[in-house]
């Protein structure tokens, strides 16, 4: 079974919270344990000190131990472990009471053993040869404490002479009294509880927050699933400008390219296949009329034949430059080549065309110009493709100039080669000056492939100047002509 994001990152989060209790809880509940420990070794030694004096006192009167347990249970005495009163207050403790009841005969000096086992800590009087003469909880009395056990204890001293020892609370066993370990067990189950509660909580919030984090993803996944299957018009919110955001507009921006992308496929593979059909079904027709004897099998017939196959030829081409550039498989011969030469020469080359069409055609090179970098087949392509577009949508009697000079490409950041083919024809209207680059487009629809040329020499001219580093775009007012511009970076500024 699959898993969605939610869930693995929700079944992290929790493996991480009960981690993290677990670890917080134990952490907390060592600590806890050791320093109560070593709050409760401290007070039961201070315990043992206060008792050690009261008790060398007592030595000093009776000069013996004897009755020394019941010396033990007055509650004057005791008062310093219950924290009601100081030593030498005699009577005044709260247990007073109770010790006189007791002696009253009521049943309650039996309770008290038990009594004190869970309201004061137990204390144990020894003799310097470890003979228990005194046990609080009444357990011990007449046993014997080793050497070591005895060390544990806090020495009572009557002038300078110790008479036994006195141990209080944990010198005696490590285990807490029962109202200690109560309170052990309430705290640690009080930071279990609080450690618990505030793992659901981050839970509960973590659960909302990856929710919403991953509903972009949510987003992106059934859109990128209609993608696969073909609908290449998705597009997804845009929930923040975040890592996921930026995601989502880059995905927004890939469909839009491959929409556009798919649509210039289908609508090339259309003009391709319309472009072909014309001379191929004249060709066919030709020759079909010629087996047929409807037309005259002589030289007339076969060069118009002959015609149709020069264009599809130059389609073919076309096309085949076309893709080459657009895969990036242009093969550039790069020279060093001066400006005026170039321009001279595709000058030259229409000097006759246009003299036909009673157009003047000049050329304006600025002198002093640096040689350019570049491919002079592919750049006489470029220009040959400019001329001949301004001269067919220029009148008789207009003017078609080709210049060049030297400028700072401010795109390119440096010095570059302006060229420029600039005519008085028509012009271009503004809704079609963005089109006029792309592949089999003709701003003038009346246009067909034999008077209008096959539609991709601009394609092919945009193709060739980006791949010599340099950009190429027309600006035209309909009725003043257009001004078609391109640049080539040049290596070394002016000399």
């Amino acid at each position: 079974m699959r898993l969605n994001l939610w869930l693995k990152l929700m079944g992290i989060l929790a493996v991480i919270v009960a981690t993290g209790t677990l670890l917080t809880f134990v952490l907390i509940n060592r600590a806890t344990a050791s320093q109560f420990h070593r709050f409760v070794l401290t007070s039961d030694t201070i315990q043992a000190e206060n008792l050690s004096i009261l008790l060398a006192d007592y030595y000093s009167r009776q000069g013996s131990w004897q009755d020394v347990e019941t010396f033990l249970t007055d509650p004057a005495l005791r008062a310093p472990m219950m924290g009601s009163g100081m030593p030498g207050r005699v009577g005044r403790g709260p247990m007073a009471g109770w010790q006189n009841r007791g002696r009253a005969g009521d049943g309650s000096n039996q309770m008290m053993p038990d009594m004190m086992k869970r309201m004061a800590n137990r204390v144990i009087v020894a003799t310097t040869d470890g003979l228990i003469v005194a046990d609080s909880y009444g357990e011990q009395a007449g046993q014997r404490y080793s050497a070591e056990q005895l060390a544990a204890g806090t020495p009572v001293l009557l002038d300078g002479r110790q008479v036994g020892a006195v141990l209080v609370g944990s010198m005696i066993e490590p285990a807490l009294n029962a109202l200690s370990q109560e309170f052990l067990a309430s705290l640690n189950m009080a930071v279990l509880a609080s450690a618990a509660t505030a793992g659901l909580a981050a839970l509960v919030l973590g659960s909302f927050f990856f929710f919403h984090i991953t509903a972009p993803m949510r987003d992106l996944t059934r859109a990128a699933e209609a993608v696969a299957a073909g609908d290449l018009t998705q597009q997804v919110t845009i929930r923040s400008q975040d890592e996921l955001g930026r995601l989502a507009q880059a995905f927004n921006v890939m469909t839009g390219t491959m929409n556009r992308n798919e649509t210039l496929r289908r609508q090339m593979v259309a003009d391709i296949a319309h472009e072909l059909r014309t001379p191929l079904s004249l060709v066919q027709g030709n020759l079909e009329a010629m087996l047929d004897g409807m037309y005259a099998l002589n030289l007339e017939n076969i060069a118009s034949a002959h015609e149709e196959t020069l264009v599809l030829t130059r389609l073919v081409n076309d096309l085949r430059d076309l893709a080459q550039a657009e895969a990036g498989q242009f093969h550039l011969e790069r020279e060093a080549l001066a400006p005026a030469d170039l321009v001279n020469r595709a000058v030259e080359l229409f000097q006759v065309e246009a003299a036909e069409r009673q157009i003047t055609l000049l050329a304006d090179v600025a002198p002093g110009l640096p040689a350019v970098p570049g491919d002079r087949r592919r750049l006489n392509q470029v220009l040959v493709n400019l001329l001949a577009n301004a001269l067919r949508y220029t009148p008789a009697g207009g003017k078609v100039t080709l210049s060049a000079r030297q400028m700072v490409d401010q795109e390119a950041a440096g010095p570059a080669l302006l060229i420029q083919v600039a005519d008085t024809g028509q012009g271009i209207a503004p809704a079609e000056l963005a089109n006029v680059f792309e592949r089999f487009y003709r701003a003038d629809k009346s246009r067909t492939r034999g008077s209008g040329g096959s539609g991709l020499g601009l394609a092919i001219a945009r193709q060739i100047v980006e791949a010599h580093g340099g950009r190429i775009w027309v600006e035209s007012q309909p009725g003043a002509g257009s001004t078609f511009s391109f640049t080539l970076p040049l290596e070394s500024g002016k000399g």
